[in-house]
């Protein structure tokens, strides 16, 4: 009995080890090999203030976004330039994305645009089964961690109940917004921030995977979710949008309120949780099995 014990548990270490290794450095069984690998930042924990994705109200009328200190759990890979033209026609051509209209091959070093949340969502999903890790669009709050320094998030707006006067202010404080070249530009042009990451709030808003939501703040200071629309996701650049998830152009329409997003594009985040979580579940599975 006590050498099946050594047994199972020699077993155990070594499909841990192996289960480790494939997690982190091989992709998934039947996998192409068929994408260059993404030159990442590896953010590592710690608290920012952060201002969350939502309009908010206190006693029925509508206040500013209230900030708050969160903490990033668990590293973070982010990719260091968004989604390039010539990664997404690479995923067009393997018939995992939709085609759009502006995309060029050859392009290297051009962020793609005019994708939806929707398609960036595909494009993510076919590069997790390509690499076998669980690349992602970033959380808004992930992605404002990564954006460090150069994170806006929502600017003050008038106060009170009155809607009209309150877009309208969005409005004239987005316009205020010194505005960047219309065309997407080449990767590196707004330099790199703090953290490492090249071209954040540059011309180019990028999709995140948080939902709109409307919050209630209590007199204790906690907020509580009156509505979530998941049809709508958040937007993050040279501000803060929200913009409805099959929208490719903001200026078209979608916009929820304020100065419509020039170009919309992305990157995307991996977990290093993600890993040691397939790990974990993998080994359950192990000891099931025996």
């Amino acid at each position: 009995m006590r050498l099946s014990c050594l047994v199972i548990v020699a077993t155990v270490a070594a499909a841990m080890a192996s289960l480790a290794a494939a997690a982190v450095l091989a992709p998934r069984a039947g996998a192409p090999a068929n994408v260059a690998p993404a030159s990442v930042a590896t953010l590592q924990p710690g608290w920012f203030a952060y201002q969350p994705v939502g309009d908010f109200e206190s006693a029925g009328k509508t206040i500013d976004t209230p900030a708050r200190a969160t903490h990033l759990d668990a590293p973070l890979d982010v990719m260091v330039e968004p989604v390039s033209q010539a990664a997404y026609a690479r995923c067009v051509a393997a018939a995992a994305c939709p085609k759009l209209k502006a995309v060029d091959p050859a392009a290297e070093n051009l962020p793609v645009v005019g994708v939806s949340w929707r398609e960036a969502t595909a494009y993510a999903e076919w590069y997790a089964r390509q690499t076998g890790e669980d690349w992602r669009l970033p959380t808004d709050e992930e992605w404002a961690y990564a954006a460090a320094e150069r994170f806006r998030g929502e600017p003050p707006v008038a106060s009170g109940d009155d809607f009209a006067r309150r877009w309208l202010a969005k409005f004239d404080a987005d316009s205020a917004v010194a505005r960047q070249a219309k065309s997407p530009q080449p990767f590196g042009h707004f330099g790199r921030n703090t953290r490492g990451v090249a071209d954040l709030a540059g011309n180019v808003w990028e999709w995140t995977n948080s939902c709109y939501e409307r919050r209630a703040v209590e007199a204790t200071g906690e907020t509580r979710v009156l509505t979530r629309n998941c049809g709508v996701r958040a937007l993050e650049g040279e501000h803060r949008m929200f913009m409805s998830d099959f929208i490719r152009d903001g200026v078209t329409g979608g916009c929820s309120a304020g100065l419509p997003p020039t170009n919309l594009g992305f990157r995307l985040v991996h977990s290093r949780a993600s890993a040691v979580a397939r790990m974990m579940a993998s080994v359950g599975a192990l000891f099931a099995a025996l």
